[in-house]
């Protein structure tokens, strides 16, 4: 016991002073043993050897351990190594006269403590371990000892050799000898220590506990390596480690060998682990929780654990092992080599240049000066990121930047960029309505905020180079404010105000706001109308950021200012979905743009907001993940998922979808969640609308929004949808009527629904058309997180009643039952000869962002949902189809298919139309054909 313990104790590099509590007997006869020992061995550690009776330092140095051969009289919130005959049941013999209990909580003594025939051959190659300790102790000595003579030999072979040299050049007196040369000179031998120490751990990293590594030690003896044998156990077991009824237990045979297979079954990954090496820090949501999440949403399991904390369970479990930002140490050195053993696939995930020592540097990081680190304390760190990297099959990080710097280390780096989740989704919406209608200039305080959301004191050389325009602005609109963020408590500016002077005549448009926990983030981005993101645009670590300051602002409804770095550039649309400025002119122009124009920024901030809602949603990180995985599953997912993903690679961008320009009429906000929105469009519906608003209300969902969009009606529609829904505001949680300025025709007016929405579900009715009362809770409900619409049956119906099928009608039903339309499975395919999903549908809104929404053009009106389905079919997201009879479809002279769409002129304008859009399809139909009424 005493050499094992000298053993682990000289391995431990950062102890300096602790002390070892004994109980009286085991005091007694190991002290002697142990302090000859450590003086040997640690002459220069204050190591105490104490009674447990006598001791009266226990402030003075920290414990280290305790060793008692009693059983213990209360429970200890430490791991406690006990010894002696006296012990509690269950406990682990060594020898005759000693045990090891477990008093915390190691996963490697739960193995060790298991009545299994493994558990009983390790216990014993353990008792082999300790008996052999100072026997391996007493041969590295010798062979150090033989090391140093040989050593002293080759010094005087040296000196000899030089002697025999200058007689012979008859040189006298003998010059003093040279130092020996390095070329043939044998290394210096270590110094005296049992075993060879591992790598330190660095310093951030908190120290394993005592079992942790002692423990550590016997991890080839736990789970060792298949190049080595593992030794049978030929011992018959001792009585006191076995049952009552001892049995013997038999060497394992020797397994057959399989038999070679033709055709192998390839490594399919199912389990992820996601190891933090940063678990306290907010990055740990968006890159373990949030993309762990990405991975269960593609259909694997997933979880997430602090890299202190994993252990050999958690390696068995995962087929992949994700490690963010974790630093190299011997505790890693070791997960390493059991996920080999298990031939776990292994990624480094980093969001910064934290694999790159050299970078290092103040004149580059800004935030190692504002932090109070040094460069030698970051550039370690940067160099265990590295050896952590090095260690890796892959890499997965945030930007195209960081692919590229990555690429350097590994070949396959996958590109997951940082997302926002539903939760982050809903409490910035709702955020939004609470200071009005989103989408509309809302009065509020008559203040203008422009919002800087730092959350680390590591910015102060990105918005020195704006601070002096800021200043200008404040002074030049007097309704501008500034919003910067300090700690809660100290109340300290997370900005280093003393190094921005120009910002002092200004301090009383400056708005304090305390630092608040990440999940709260969006209710201050909802605060803001301007959200800056200054970065050094040049600097290679600042030009690898990630876009999170662009999308989290974009989903609370704030219109983003950005400087131009690479990942900025590629997702903000300049004047279009946000501005990129890089001069001080830049910033000023396009923050005086933005003040003085309040219909501009809410339509700036409405548009940045539909062209995140799905690149940075967790439904793009789903399909991204799930093309990451298969792709680990042998050579054909590899190049299938390959082929996947680079012809997505090749899709042209989406457009942002046009929004027309309308008005607002009615508007009602309870500030409750709704599951679903359905969305009436009429023109010159009077005679039916009432018909179709009341199947809204007759709805089986309990909460649920209703938007009426008129398009410019003519007739009464407007008057009667506002009065319907003043007399309903009770039944529904949103109610909204909206007219468009101009006719913009059913594209337009389904987009100013959807953007209206601020539910993910939209259900589509036509003024003229009936929802069942089931319709929107059955759709709902037959919807999984990826599903883009779902469409039901649709039962056709005049002024005479139900429609029947034709007698001549060349189809699969009997003539006489109902006419249906949407009767198909889903399949992609399906639209390659025509449309075969009518309207009535239920879209998601991250669906509809996705393909740039409904199409508008009046000269091609009338195939808008077509064109949908098939941009949908392009971009991989799928539909569903209900088979129940849902809705109704009111046949009618007057319908936009019989008065526009089934005219020859304009049917032969709409088939260019959406052909030219996509090429693959082939219309079977292309000539008019009205529909009977």
């Amino acid at each position: 016991m005493t050499s094992w313990l000298t053993m682990i104790l000289t391995e431990e590099k950062s102890l300096s002073a602790a002390r070892i509590e004994c109980s009286p007997r085991v005091y007694a006869r190991i002290r002697h043993a142990l302090r000859a020992m450590l003086e040997t061995y640690l002459p220069d550690r204050d190591i105490r050897i104490v009674s447990e009776v006598s001791r009266n330092d226990e402030t003075a140095l920290p414990l280290l351990c305790h060793i008692t051969e009693d059983a213990p009289r209360s429970s200890s919130s430490l791991p406690v190594l006990q010894l002696g005959p006296d012990h509690p049941a269950g406990s682990i013999t060594l020898t005759p006269e000693s045990a090891l209990t477990n008093a915390g909580d190691s996963p490697f003594l739960r193995v060790l403590m298991s009545e299994t025939t493994e558990s009983l051959g390790l216990r014993r190659n353990i008792r082999l371990l300790l008996d052999d300790s100072r026997k391996t102790r007493l041969l590295i000595s010798r062979t150090q000892a033989i090391q140093q003579a040989s050593l002293e030999k080759t010094q005087t072979i040296q000196k000899l050799r030089v002697s025999l040299r200058m007689l012979a050049a008859r040189n006298a007196p003998l010059p003093p000898e040279p130092p020996p040369p390095e070329q043939t000179e044998p290394p210096a031998p270590p110094p005296v220590v049992p075993l060879p120490p591992e790598d330190p751990v660095p310093d951030p990293l908190p120290t394993p506990p005592l079992w942790f590594r002692a423990g550590r030690r016997l991890k080839r003896i736990l789970r060792p390596r298949p190049s080595l044998p593992v030794l049978p156990v030929q011992e018959e077991p001792d009585m006191e480690e076995s049952s009552p009824e001892a049995v013997p237990i038999p060497a394992p045979e020797p397994e057959p060998e399989p038999e070679p297979a033709s055709n192998p079954t390839p490594f399919s990954v199912r389990r992820v682990l996601f190891v933090a090496g940063e678990p306290d820090t907010p990055g740990v949501l968006y890159r373990c929780y949030r993309n762990a999440a990405a991975v269960r949403d593609a259909g694997f399991e997933a979880r997430v654990q602090a890299c202190a904390a994993v252990g050999y369970d958690d390696i068995h479990w995962a087929d992949v092992m994700v490690f963010w930002r974790v630093e190299y140490s011997g505790h890693v050195s070791t997960i390493f080599d059991l996920a080999e053993t298990e031939n776990v696939i292994t990624i480094f995930d980093a969001d910064d240049i934290v694999f790159v020592p050299h970078y290092a540097r103040v004149d580059m990081i800004d935030g190692i000066r504002s932090i109070g680190a040094t460069e030698e304390r970051i550039e370690r760190c940067f160099s265990e990121m590295r050896r952590t990297f090095l260690r890796c099959d892959q890499g997965s990080t945030t930007t195209a930047e960081l692919v590229f710097a990555m690429h350097s280390l590994r070949p396959v780096v996958h590109l997951l960029p940082n997302v926002y989740d539903m939760s982050a989704l809903q409490r910035a919406r709702m955020a939004l309505r609470m200071r009005g209608e989103p989408g509309r200039v809302n009065a509020g305080d008559g203040l203008v905020r422009i919002g800087y959301a730092t959350g680390s004191r590591t910015h102060q050389r990105d918005f020195a180079p704006i601070c002096p325009t800021i200043a200008e602005v404040l002074r030049q609109r007097p309704e501008a404010r500034l919003v910067l963020f300090r700690e809660p408590v100290t109340h300290r500016p997370v900005l280093l105000m003393e190094e921005f002077p120009s910002l002092i005549p200004v301090q009383d448009q400056i708005e304090w706001r305390d630092m608040v926990p990440l999940e709260e983030l969006q209710d201050e981005f909802a605060r803001f109308d301007i959200s800056i993101a200054p970065l050094e645009t040049g600097n290679v670590f600042c030009e690898a950021k990630s876009e999170i300051k662009f999308f989290e602002a974009a989903l609370s409804g704030a219109a983003t200012i950005a400087s131009p770095t690479g990942p900025f550039q590629r997702v903000i649309r300049h004047g279009e979905t946000g501005f990129l400025a890089d001069s001080p002119t830049d910033w000023y122009d396009a923050l005086i743009e933005l003040i003085d124009n309040p219909e501009r920024r809410v339509r700036i901030a409405r548009d940045a907001y539909h062209s995140v809602l799905w690149p940075f949603g967790p439904q793009a990180q789903a399909r991204r993940m799930k093309l990451v995985l298969t792709s680990m599953s042998g050579d054909e997912a590899a190049a299938l998922a390959g082929e996947t993903h680079l012809a997505r690679d090749r899709l042209t961008p989406a457009p942002v979808p046009v929004i027309p320009p309308s008005r607002t009429l009615f508007h009602h906000d309870a500030l409750g969640e709704a599951p679903v929105t359905v969305v009436i469009t009429s023109y010159n519906y009077e005679t039916h609308l009432l018909d179709a608003l009341e199947s809204v209300a007759t709805q089986t969902l309990p909460v649920l929004d209703l938007i009426v969009v008129d398009d410019g009606s003519s007739d009464g529609s407007v008057a009667l949808a506002r009065t319907w829904m003043e007399r309903h505001c009770d039944r529904f949680n949103r109610l909204i009527l909206r007219q468009s300025i101009a006719n913009a025709g059913l594209g337009g007016a389904r987009n100013i629904g959807m953007d209206a929405a601020e539910t993910v579900h939209v259900m589509q009715l036509d003024a003229d058309n009936i929802l069942r009362p089931e319709a929107c809770k059955t759709l709902l409900d037959s919807m999984s997180d990826s599903t883009a619409y779902a469409y039901p049956l649709i039962a056709c119906f005049n002024e005479h009643g139900p429609v029947l099928m034709d007698m001549s009608a060349d189809t699969h039903r009997q003539p006489g039952t109902p006419e249906l339309l949407g009767d198909l499975p889903f399949n992609p395919l399906s639209l390659v000869s025509g449309n075969r999903i009518d309207a009535m549908a239920m879209v998601t809104k991250w669906a509809w962002a996705a393909v740039g929404g409904y199409y508008v053009s009046r000269e091609a009106m009338g195939w808008e949902d077509f064109d949908l389905w098939c941009s949908l079919a392009e971009r991989g997201l799928p539909g569903h189809h209900v088979p129940q009879i849902l809705a109704d479809y009111r046949q009618h002279e007057t319908s936009m298919t019989n008065a526009s769409t089934e005219r020859e002129a304009h049917k032969a304008r709409v088939v260019a139309f959406v052909q030219a859009r996509h090429p693959w399809i082939r219309l079977s139909a292309e000539r008019a054909k009205p529909r009977k009424s």
